[in-house]
C-alpha cells in the first residue's frame, strides 16, 4: 500500500490541504493519506492559535467523507513537552507499517523551502519518499536549491503521471525520491484565513461549512482585543 503522511498545524484545515492530498493521490497513486495535526512545531516561534484538540476536531470535519483521507494522532503533543520532529514521527509511522508498504511525506512547496533548517533534514529526506506540491508558476528550481548540503540529486527514472521526479542520495548511499507536482490549483492560506476571521469577517470559501461552523461555535481566531 502507498501511504502519504501529511503533517502540519492545520490551523485551520482548509480546502487547499484536501486539494494537495487529492493531487498526490491522483499523481503518485497513493492509497491513503494520513492527516496528522502537529503538537508543537520546532521552527514556529508562536504556538498554533487553536488548541491541538480543536485542530484535531476541525481536521476530522475537513476530511469527512473524503475517500482515502484519514485522521492520525501520531504527531500529538509529546508528554515531555519537546517539539515534534518530523524525522521521529516518520520513523515511528514507518515502524508501524508492513514491509510492503511505501511511505511518502506530503507538503506544499512553500513549506519545503525551509527544509534545510529542519531537525536532521538530511536524514529525514532519505527516510521516506517526498511529494511536494506547488501552484502553477512556482519556480521548481527552488526546490533543489533548498536541499541541505548533505543531499545530492541523482539521476532518476522517467516521471510518473503528471509529476516530475528527483532522486535524492544522502549519507551511506541511502536514496529516496522526491515527486514535484506543479499544478496545485487551490490558493488557500491558513494565515490569510486567520487574519480574515480576526478582522471579524465571515468564514471564507476556503473552509468546509462544517469547519466554519466549528470555528464560530468555539469562538476561534477572534481578536482578543475586540469588545
Amino acid at each position: 500500500m502507498r501511504i502519504g503522511f501529511f503533517g502540519g498545524s492545520f490551523d485551520p484545515p482548509h480546502r487547499g490541504h484536501v486539494a494537495l492530498a487529492r493531487l498526490a493521490m491522483e499523481s503518485v497513486g497513493l492509497d491513503r493519506v494520513l492527516f496528522a495535526p502537529v503538537g508543537l512545531q520546532p521552527l514556529k516561534r508562536d504556538r498554533p492559535q487553536a488548541s491541538f484538540a480543536d485542530r484535531l476536531a476541525m481536521t476530522k470535519l475537513a476530511i469527512a467523507g473524503e475517500k482515502g483521507l484519514e485522521l492520525s494522532e501520531i504527531d500529538a503533543p509529546r508528554s515531555d513537552g519537546r517539539p515534534n520532529y518530523t524525522v521521529d514521527t516518520v520513523r515511528a509511522l514507518r515502524a508501524s507499517l508492513t514491509a510492503n508498504d511505501e511511505l511518502f511525506c506530503l507538503m506544499g512547496a512553500d513549506s519545503f523551502l525551509s527544509i534545510g533548517k529542519w531537525y536532521r533534514a538530511g536524514d529525514l529526506l532519505v527516510t521516506c519518499d517526498f511529494i511536494v506540491a506547488a501552484r502553477p508558476g512556482f519556480d521548481l528550481g527552488r526546490i533543489a536549491a533548498a536541499l541541505p548540503g548533505s543531499i545530492a540529486v541523482a539521476s532518476c527514472d522517467a516521471p510518473e503521471g503528471n509529476s516530475l521526479v528527483l532522486c535524492l542520495r544522502g549519507a551511506g548511499q541511502r536514496e529516496s525520491r522526491l515527486y514535484l507536482l506543479p499544478d496545485l490549483m487551490e490558493p488557500a492560506s491558513a494565515s490569510g484565513i486567520r487574519a480574515s476571521l480576526q478582522r471579524g469577517a465571515e468564514a471564507r470559501w476556503e473552509l468546509e461549512p462544517a469547519v466554519a461552523a466549528y470555528i464560530r461555535e468555539h469562538g476561534l481566531y477572534r481578536d482578543s482585543r475586540a469588545s
